[in-house]
């Protein structure tokens, strides 16, 4: 059997008698003076203040301290091992109940911690629960580990009641988080047009369709500029998307087009008019039109437009 002083001693130096002994929490020093306190005033046996203390201990893992005060919640699972070993050992009721106190006030302590947490940590936990809605660890997995293990550094600057400091980190964690906000809703979003001006690029499409290359350009990054101030408004963001992917899609078909006419031979030449010619008279044989094509093609689209418009106001 232990002596009272190495039993002591081996529950972390939280009683009062060693209470200049290091603790891997704040404040540990009023928890054990409260709890030394409360298991002299407790009218019930040291059996029953380790049941108090394991319910306690349940009430913090239902309540995720793990998360949110784990050094609490782990010293309070030794000090009830502690306590349950000691009184196995036949220790007297008065020491174990202590040590069995100790255990339920650290959980409180650890719940106290908690409380604070939501409280002060409020942006970033809302923050986080952004960036996994909109899946930021698939799509940035190593930016958003960093954001979690800083998150853990916030969290142990609370369970140690340095609160200005968690203060300061959390607003340098907000920056971070909202770039990867930021960079997950334009992946999600932007990507594909991305993808698809990397094609006409690789076309040429820089330098055959320069003005419809640019537009398109233009386009992604109003699209881009606008993730960036607003990222959570969707509809806005969505109106955006469109415009970027349609005006990609512009630059690609003049690509295409001016690519096969600068690639053309002299045969060729007249076979891409006559078949530019052919999409207008498609339309003027829909409008039971006059055959125009003896006129310039800007002139047969004006005719047909004007045609369109009239049956519009006619109906």
């Amino acid at each position: 059997m232990h002596s009272l002083f190495t039993r002591t001693l081996i529950t972390g130096c939280g009683l009062l008698l060693l209470s200049g002994c290091a603790t891997p929490i704040a404040n540990f020093d009023a928890i054990s003076l409260d709890a030394k306190r409360d298991a002299a005033m407790a009218d019930e046996s040291a059996s029953r203040t380790i049941q108090h203390a394991q319910s306690k201990i349940e009430l913090g893992k239902s309540e995720n301290l793990r998360f949110y005060a784990p050094r609490h919640l782990e010293l309070a699972q030794k000090q009830l091992l502690e306590a349950q070993e000691m009184l196995t050992s036949g220790e007297p009721d008065g020491v174990v109940k202590t040590v069995a106190m100790t255990s339920l006030k650290t959980v409180e302590a650890g719940l106290n911690v908690k409380k604070d947490i939501l409280k002060q940590l409020k942006p970033t936990l809302d923050h986080r629960q952004v960036l996994k809605d909109i899946k930021a660890d698939q799509y940035f997995p190593a930016d958003y580990l960093a954001i979690e293990e800083e998150l853990v550094k916030l969290i142990d600057l609370m369970e140690d009641h340095q609160t200005i400091k968690a203060d300061a980190g959390q607003k340098l964690l907000l920056a971070e988080m909202h770039r990867v906000e930021v960079a997950t809703i334009e992946y999600i979003q932007l990507q594909p047009v991305k993808d698809h001006l990397e094609r006409i690029k690789n076309k040429g499409g820089a330098s055959v369709a320069p003005i419809s290359w640019d537009t398109a350009q233009k386009s992604l990054l109003q699209a881009q500029a606008l993730i960036s101030k607003t990222p959570r408004a969707k509809g806005a963001i969505a109106k955006a998307t469109v415009a970027a992917t349609k005006a990609a899609q512009h630059a690609e078909v003049i690509t295409n087009l001016s690519n096969e006419i600068l690639d053309a031979s002299k045969d060729d030449a007249e076979a891409i008019a006559l078949r530019m010619e052919r999409w207008l008279y498609r339309i003027s044989v829909a409008l039971k039109h006059e055959d125009i094509r003896h006129q310039p093609l800007d002139e047969q689209a004006g005719e047909y437009a004007a045609s369109i418009e009239a049956l519009m106001r006619n109906r």
